[in-house]
């Protein structure tokens, strides 16, 4: 089973595009049963209030946005975090997705942040783009398959 943290703008990126690779990333973790996405309380607020940005509106209607918060909400093993979490990255909503794959000991961080990719990893926590995930996930069929 591997345990990914996906940043809350591979999400939004999802919700509002469905283009590679993100699209890709997203059916390919829907299809499979071997993944399973990590959040945490503070990521899913982060999630409700970017979509709740008015210019991101004209891209889907208020209940669609509920919806897919609560579906992201159902997929994923929700950790609590600690009230205080240590400064790593110069955007403090990037240290809340440091802490979810620490704290709910995550063996991938998936993120087109580049403040969180430019840190490549966390201790043993690689940082990978949505392709570069994909990548090592169709490796990983293609090598069992």
């Amino acid at each position: 089973m591997i345990r990914a943290v996906f940043d809350t703008n591979l999400l939004v990126s999802y919700l509002l595009t469905h283009r590679p690779p993100i699209a890709t990333l997203i059916d390919h973790y829907l299809a499979r049963e071997d993944i399973l996405l990590v959040t945490a309380s503070e990521l899913l607020d982060e999630l409700n209030r970017v979509l709740g940005y008015p210019r991101l509106q004209r891209y889907y209607t208020e209940e669609r946005r509920k919806r897919f918060v609560a579906l992201a909400l159902a997929l994923s093993e929700v950790v609590e975090l600690p009230e205080s979490i240590p400064r790593i990255c110069r955007a403090p909503d990037d240290d809340w997705v440091i802490a979810c794959a620490v704290v709910g000991q995550a063996d991938v961080i998936v993120s087109g942040d580049q403040d969180l990719l430019v840190l490549e990893r966390v201790g043993d926590i690689p940082i990978l783009s949505a392709t570069a995930f994909l990548d090592l996930l169709t490796g990983e069929k293609e090598a069992s398959g």
